[in-house]
């Protein structure tokens, strides 16, 4: 997927999803390697969280961690599959035990679409969270 991967994601985005919305802050940081998302969901139900990411050069897929003002704590892997970019649990997690996954797809220079979806299986997956993102402001951050 190359350490170039998520460059589209850079910049600060609003997110509109179904009953709400929020902004998104996304940047490198750390000479350039980590990719730091600063996530802020609005009324009617608020909260916040983040996540880092970097590129493994090992396997060419990207590893990120994600927590959030709810208590969420979850480790994902990211390649480039044909629905998009896919970050996904290696393992089934919290007490539901089931993967998790997020699809980057329709990417574009201002705008692309975002699913959260989970599984029992890894393979059978489920949307539960359907966003959509456009560019509210420059790309920020060190290069």
């Amino acid at each position: 997927m190359g350490p170039d991967a998520l460059d589209f994601w850079l910049g600060t985005w609003t997110a509109t999803w179904r009953g709400g919305g929020g902004l998104n802050t996304v940047t490198r940081e750390l000479n350039g390697v980590v990719v730091v998302e600063r996530f802020e969901a609005g009324p009617p139900e608020p909260w916040s969280g983040m996540s880092v990411s970097v590129h493994d050069p090992s396997t060419d897929a990207w590893r990120q961690t994600w927590v959030d003002s709810n208590g969420s704590y979850w480790h994902f892997v990211g390649s480039r599959t044909p629905e998009g970019i896919v970050f996904a649990t290696p393992e089934p997690v919290d007490e539901d035990r089931r993967f998790k996954r997020m699809v980057f797809s329709a990417i574009e220079r201002d705008a692309f679409h975002w699913r959260w979806e989970s599984s029992s299986d890894a393979s059978a997956w489920q949307e539960r969270w359907a966003i959509d993102y456009r560019r509210a402001g420059p790309v920020t951050g060190s290069p």
